[in-house]
Order: structure tokens, then C-alpha cells, then sequence
């Protein structure tokens, strides 16, 4: 990647950072990984609220960034509803917000933390879902699926 494409990538991961930040979230993560394929530059930043206790984040955002410095101005959010680390597979998952325009990422952010708050209490009164809101629908997701096709794991 040449640094005309290094540099924007930079900048999207700071734009990432701070909106976690001004939504509330504490930056656990912060990473930019280079396709070599193409050059290009995926950012991935994991945030989590405040004294969050486990090592991998409660939520993420994610954006590419090609070799010359382009991107889309969108980000995929993805989020996680549980106070539980040891079994997100049994929990449900945010899905609608693969594409958050850059300019409503904050809003965006807020309105899934007040979404996934709704989830955990439905959740903790023994409601399975699925949870749809205007944005995003939340449900348990079999995480492993489609796994046995890379043959036996035992």
C-alpha cells in the first residue's frame, strides 16, 4: 500500500475510534490489516462499555479502505447482547447495520446501545426473540454453522 492509501486508512480507524468514544464506549481494540491480495486495508476497532471484563469486545465496526485510499463512507456494526463471555452463541446478535453511513455512525452506535439494553432485559425475562427495531433485528445465531464442511473437528 502506498502511503496515499496508508494515510486514509489511518484516518478512518481515528474516525472509528472517536465515534465509539462519543457514544459511550471504551476502545478495547483499534487494528488495520492489510489484504495482500489487493492491498488493501480492512479497520477493525472492538469497543465495550465501561468495566467490561472479558477480552473480546461487546462491539465491533469494521471498514475497508482500498490501496488507493478509497472506501464506501459506510461501516458494518456488528453487537453482541450478553453480560456473558464464555457463551455468545446463545445470545442474540445485531443485524441491519452493515452499512452505517460514516455521518450517522454515533446515532447509530447510541441507538444500538439503548437496543441491545432492550434485549438484555427481554432476554434476562426469559424471552428468546428475535427483536426487531426500525434499524436492526437482533437473534441468536448459530455461530458455528456451516462448520462441518471443513470436515471432522474432533
Amino acid at each position: 500500500m502506498t502511503r496515499a492509501g496508508r494515510e486514509p486508512a489511518e484516518d478512518v480507524k481515528r474516525r472509528l475510534v472517536t465515534a465509539c468514544q462519543e457514544a459511550g464506549l471504551a476502545i478495547q481494540s483499534a487494528n488495520m490489516v492489510r489484504q495482500p491480495h489487493d492491498g488493501s486495508r480492512v479497520i477493525l476497532v472492538g469497543a465495550v462499555p465501561e468495566g467490561w471484563p472479558f477480552d473480546t469486545p461487546m462491539l465491533s465496526l469494521t471498514a475497508k479502505v482500498s490501496a488507493r485510499g478509497d472506501w464506501t463512507r459506510t461501516v458494518d456494526v456488528r453487537c453482541v447482547a450478553t453480560d456473558d463471555d464464555t457463551h455468545p452463541g446463545n445470545s442474540p446478535w445485531m443485524q441491519g447495520r452493515g452499512e452505517v453511513p460514516l455521518g450517522e455512525s454515533i446515532e447509530q452506535l447510541r441507538e444500538t446501545l439503548a437496543e441491545r439494553d432492550q434485549v438484555l432485559t427481554a432476554v434476562k425475562q426469559g424471552d428468546r426473540g428475535p427483536f426487531v427495531f426500525e434499524r436492526s433485528v437482533w437473534k441468536i445465531v448459530d455461530l458455528l454453522a456451516g462448520l462441518d464442511r471443513f470436515g471432522d473437528t474432533e
